[in-house]
């Protein structure tokens, strides 16, 4: 009884999830992938007994390839006890890897590699293999027929597969151990939700000209409006948008999130506020529904979750004296930091097709990220010159390819970054090195009078 209380709980939990959540938990699971192709196998199972006992292939076939009954039960037990086996050194393959990306990199990234739909499809192969032999080797009986061809066949040509799928394995798992491999996946994966989040779902909603709309939220922020509180504690790790903005326009009323997607919130925390107009009658239950809170974060809507993984492989690779890795892993933020100032429009304010504002996010502009993806290597790289200057680099190749809005932020960052290692110069080279990677970010953001009153304020210290 207690079992299926458990089993009936497990269900619902996936009954209730929306279809973009149903899609990421069984995209990072191992078990879902594997099932699929066991079901598979059991539909093979049924084609080969099928062929071999009613339709009897094996007595009509040429005796070269008719198999007796003692030699297929030799041949599907010693091919069961050999996919085991096979499936079972898989497994500790994957724990290793598992072990080495902890240790090494983040326990944030193990994800990545079981959402890998190699990993999970040479998973599905070995499990269907084993059901396969083993199923066979259940249902072989000498009282339906003494030939067998189909069921032999089936078992030699899905060992076969299973071990070209190990070596293919050895070689996937050697692949995403390389640092540059790994990066660029999560590089990917920050991309396809920069485009999912602030693109497709948000962008279509964003106002066009923000000064009427500053001029309303002025007034409007002066009323305190009415609270709508979490009723759970966790994560936001999903927020519906168009659900918010169809019920705010049919309810016709003004919507401020508190809390940005990735943000932990408790019980009792305002989550929203609203303004409503006089006497009106609101459900907010309704608005509870268009979150979903989880005792960690995901990567389906949480941008900065993303770019937290690149930045932790770069915090690692310096504490671990590992220079290249942290010099790649910051390359490939600089590009995703890119991409997020040329596609993304940091306005807050989300209107209706009417031109009604709706919703009020919470402002984020372009300065954040850039502190979220650079400003934490920055600090924990403390005295390393070197990669101090690879991150003046990486912001010169920003600014040569960012939005010109976004020109403030990223010379204010390299003054910053550049101040930080001021006292750490070794050597001339060190001090050539970092002015010349500030000069360029300079020209890049048309700062250059800036540059020059800080090289003589530096000068006259």
């Amino acid at each position: 009884m207690a079992q299926v209380r458990l089993l009936d709980k497990y269900l619902r939990r996936y009954t209730q999830l929306s279809e973009r959540e149903l899609s990421h938990q069984l995209q990072t699971n191992l078990w879902f992938t594997p099932v699929l192709y066991i079901f598979n196998s059991f539909i093979l199972l049924a084609i080969a007994f099928t062929a071999d006992y009613k339709l009897k292939t094996g007595e009509k076939m040429w005796s070269i390839f008719s198999v007796n009954y003692d030699l297929t039960q030799a041949l599907v037990s010693t091919l069961t006890a050999a996919t085991l086996t096979l499936t079972t050194f898989t497994f500790n393959l994957i724990l290793v890897v598992f072990t080495t990306f902890s240790g090494q990199f983040s326990p944030r990234i193990l994800k990545n590699f079981i959402a890998s739909k190699a990993t999970q499809r040479i998973l599905g192969i070995f499990t269907a293999s084993f059901f396969y032999m083993l199923f066979s080797f259940l249902f072989l009986n000498k009282r339906f027929t003494e030939q067998f061809f189909t069921v032999p066949l089936m078992a030699v040509i899905l060992a076969s597969v299973s071990m070209g799928t190990f070596i293919f394995f050895i070689n996937h798992a050697v692949a995403w151990l390389q640092v540059n491999k790994m990066t660029n996946e999560m590089k990917k994966e920050s991309l396809a939700i920069v485009d999912g989040s602030l693109q497709k779902e948000i962008e279509p909603y964003r106002v066009k000209d923000t000064g009427p709309v500053k001029k309303l939220v002025e007034d409007l922020v002066k009323s305190p409006g009415n609270q709508i509180k979490s009723n759970k504690a966790g994560y936001i790790q999903l927020i519906d948008f168009a659900e918010i903005m169809e019920e705010a326009q049919k309810d016709d009323i003004i919507i401020e999130l508190k809390h940005a997607i990735g943000d932990y919130v408790f019980n009792t925390t305002p989550i929203l506020t609203y303004w409503k107009r006089q006497g009106q009658t609101i459900d907010e239950y309704k608005y509870l529904a268009f979150f979903s809170f989880g005792k960690r974060q995901t990567e389906v809507q949480d941008i900065e979750f993303s770019i937290n993984k690149l930045v932790e492989v770069a915090i690692r690779s310096v504490g671990n004296f590992d220079p290249k890795t942290a010099q790649n892993a910051i390359y490939q933020l600089g590009e995703l930091l890119t991409y997020i100032s040329c596609v993304a429009n940091f306005d807050p304010y989300l209107v209706d097709p009417n031109g009604q504002l709706r919703v009020i996010l919470q402002e984020k502009e372009f300065s954040h990220y850039l502190y979220n993806g650079l400003g934490y290597i920055r600090h924990y790289s403390e005295n390393n010159v070197v990669v101090g200057i690879e991150i003046l680099k990486v912001l010169d190749m920003i600014a040569q390819s960012a939005n010109p809005r976004d020109y403030e932020a990223i010379w204010d960052f390299a003054v910053y970054t550049a101040q930080g290692f001021e006292k750490d110069f070794l050597f001339g080279l060190d001090y050539e090195k970092f002015n010349s990677a500030l000069y360029d970010i300079a020209v890049s953001t048309k700062h250059e009078g800036d540059y020059e009153h800080l090289r003589e304020k530096a000068g006259s210290q």
